[in-house]
């Protein structure tokens, strides 16, 4: 059976991540089905309704989310369908041709789809592109570098049971 890569993504539930040698923000796990990633995901750590069982804040929600997908993450339709993957880079204090040299050394190493523009967006300028997404190590360096809550950032566990850390590249 062909597997696919599921997201699982963890609020932070009563102010605060849990990050530990298998824990972080967002874990990426390579299964045949959603249902073999929630249980890879379960012996982990994560567990699902920690509102309903009193582990997690109930004004914050759940901790974990459970995969994104059914069906899981598909790169080839994000690069199709959507035209790429959109990234994005907002600042406020820097000329737009250091904001464009800084955003695509952010992501030199994947091909641009739609070339970085410069807008003007609620007062603040912003970098915007859309990068084609060529392994799930590319997207989960996206989601790191949006986010960057924890560190590692993001874990990619393959089945064949290596694991792979992202972290936030610096801006």
């Amino acid at each position: 059976m062909k597997t696919q890569f599921y997201e699982i993504s963890q609020n932070n539930s009563g102010g605060s991540f849990v990050t530990d040698d298998k824990l972080c923000h967002r874990l990426f796990i390579e299964a045949e089905s959603s249902d073999e990633a929630a249980n890879i995901a379960e012996d982990l750590g994560c567990y699902w309704d920690g509102c309903d069982t009193g582990d997690d804040c109930s004004c914050c929600g759940d901790r974990w989310y459970r995969p994104w997908s059914n069906k899981g993450i598909d790169l080839e339709e994000m690069n199709t369908e959507w035209n790429g993957y959109e990234v994005t880079l907002w600042v406020k204090d820097q000329s737009p041709e250091e904001l464009l040299s800084e955003f695509k050394s952010l992501y030199s190493d994947m091909t641009w789809l739609v070339e970085p523009k410069i807008e003007n967006k609620y007062g603040s300028r912003r970098a915007i592109g859309r990068v084609r997404l060529d392994n799930i190590e590319q997207y989960a360096q996206i989601c790191a570098n949006l986010y960057g809550w924890t560190t590692p950032d993001a874990r990619i566990f393959y089945k064949n049971g290596e694991v792979k850390e992202i972290f936030m590249n610096k801006k």
